[in-house]
């Protein structure tokens, strides 16, 4: 391959979210497989090398050099940023003392992104519970990459090669989604949505507005907020000739001929959309991030501290992110 082709090769840096859970796990395990572009990991290389060991995986740990052209991944290698940690891991026991080195992975991510060090980045699930207890306005990684990019609105998309499906609102207790969704706060989620679907090239895209209460509210009998707050906004955004329809009852939405007429679905919050499309694609599925000024995606599971000190965790969803992130730096949206 020569130079010219590798500075086309897209590089992205996957953190290695909670040092305790299965992160590092997944990043020895994917680096076993082949990809289209530059593999860097935002990691303690210690303890990547120490779980390569465990697995008895080949691990060729190799210093990212920031400015330098992209290189081509090969199997049983990875580039890194070194991001040393506190205290020695003991897999499955969460410490807070490695909860600030955590934060750190995700700031010099969100940095090396910012400055065009990386073309993307693919997060490892974090334990939020941890990462509160050293910064308590930690709510997740879509709410942290939004506040350290400046950006004021992104969207949460989970995607397969078949359905994707975005939240109007995210990691919100169920008791508090009412009073959260707004006619301003829905538009500028479907406004989020457009713009970044025509970054990822779909310019008209048809989206199917999810009710938030049973039945779309029955006309009102089972609530008030679809017709008087879902309704008016989908039909602003109909009035200037975008595809958006709805609201629609969800327990109906999602079946096979819906799902073929739409191109993207908005749950109104994260257990009404997300079950859905894990259950089409769980492993084969990948968190999005619209409207960030880089690409992010993610794994659709989380730290799975319970399952990893047995290191018997599959990397699919990982491998399935890394390649989702990929084809986004490209210019092409899977499916």
């Amino acid at each position: 391959m020569t130079n010219n082709s590798n500075q086309s090769l897209p590089r992205v840096l996957v953190t290695m979210g909670e040092p305790a859970g299965i992160g590092p796990e997944l990043i020895v395990k994917a680096a076993q497989q082949e990809f289209e572009g530059q593999l860097i990991a935002c990691a303690d290389p210690e303890l990547l090398a120490q779980v390569a060991s465990k697995l008895s995986l080949p691990l060729r740990l190799l210093p990212y050099q920031l400015g330098s052209d992209a290189a081509p991944h090969q199997p049983g290698q990875i580039w890194f940023v070194a991001t040393p940690l506190s205290e020695t891991v003991t897999t499955g026991e969460l410490s807070v003392k490695n909860a600030a080195d955590t934060l750190k992975m995700l700031k010099l991510a969100n940095d090396l992104a910012l400055n065009g060090q990386v073309d993307a980045i693919v997060t490892a699930p974090v334990h939020k519970a941890n990462l509160n207890q050293v910064d308590s306005g930690f709510l997740g990684h879509t709410e942290y990459f939004a506040e350290a990019a400046g950006i004021d609105k992104v969207v949460m998309m989970l995607a397969t090669n078949e359905l994707r499906v975005c939240l109007q609102t995210t990691h919100l207790p169920l008791a508090q989604v009412s009073k959260a969704i707004t006619q301003d706060s829905l538009t500028k989620t479907i406004s989020t949505i457009i713009d970044g679907l025509a970054r990822l090239g779909v310019s008209a895209p048809k989206i199917a507005v999810c009710g938030l209460n049973p039945h779309a509210g029955e006309g009102g009998l089972l609530g008030k907020e679809d017709d008087e707050i879902i309704q008016p906004v989908i039909e602003q955004f109909a009035e200037i000739g975008h595809q958006v329809s709805g609201p629609y009852p969800a327990d109906t939405l999602f079946t096979p001929q819906k799902r073929a007429r739409f191109d993207i679905f908005l749950a109104m919050y994260h257990d009404q959309g997300l079950p859905v499309v894990k259950a089409a694609g769980f492993g084969q599925c990948a968190n999005i991030t619209l409207g960030l000024p880089y690409i992010r995606t993610s794994v659709d599971h989380g730290t799975a501290l319970d399952i990893a000190n047995d290191f018997s965790a599959s990397a699919d969803s990982l491998c399935y992110a890394i390649n989702y992130a990929l084809s986004l730096a490209e210019g092409k949206l899977p499916g």
